[in-house]
């Protein structure tokens, strides 16, 4: 016996329905839970380019066996973005991916991924090492007022990036004035 035929109506109305609260539910999501699905791959392009745009002191160029040293810190999805960059040239030099380095073995990071602000990594290297010129990157809420350096956010759905330049230069870091120019926020 075939059912009855419901009126047209009746499906907009319940598509309607839909519609609506699931629009409510997303806005009343924090804009991290909506984060963009390729947002991890321009993170990772963030990281990579900030290689391009900062100065290290000459002695302090990481000894890794390539050149280049990024370590990763903590577990999060970016890290398989990081990964990709195993390999890649910047300028002359190869970048080396290392993963979870304990802080007293840090002096190969040029640039440390932080994942996890509850890690104890930054806190560690500043009390093991002070004033080592590594570029602390993450994109945990707060990382820059925890004595981090660039932090990624996501603002209107793309990633930008603040800056704490009072920390990067206490490492000798100079930062491009280009880098600079293009950050949300530079705390000085």
């Amino acid at each position: 016996m075939p059912l009855p035929r419901l009126p047209s109506r009746y499906f907009a109305r319940a598509r309607f329905v839909v519609v609506v609260s699931t629009g409510l539910t997303l806005a009343t999501l924090p804009a991290s839970a909506v984060e963009p699905p390729e947002s991890a791959q321009v993170k990772a392009a963030f990281v990579f380019n900030f290689f391009k745009f900062v100065e290290w002191p000459a002695q302090a160029k990481s000894q890794t066996p390539r050149g280049i040293g990024l370590c990763v810190i903590g577990n999060r999805p970016l890290d398989g973005n990081l990964s990709l960059l195993a390999g890649r040239k910047v300028g002359t030099r190869v970048i080396d991916v290392i993963h979870n380095p304990s802080p007293a073995s840090a002096s190969p990071c040029d640039l440390a991924y932080i994942a996890d602000l509850d890690s104890s990594f930054l806190r560690d290297l500043r009390r093991v090492a002070p004033g080592t010129p590594t570029l602390t990157v993450s994109d945990q809420r707060g990382f820059i007022d925890e004595g981090g350096m660039i932090e990624l956010r996501i603002i209107d759905g793309k990633v930008r990036f603040d800056i704490n330049l009072l920390v990067a230069r206490a490492a000798n870091l100079q930062l491009s004035s280009q880098l600079l120019k293009l950050a949300n926020r530079v705390v000085q």
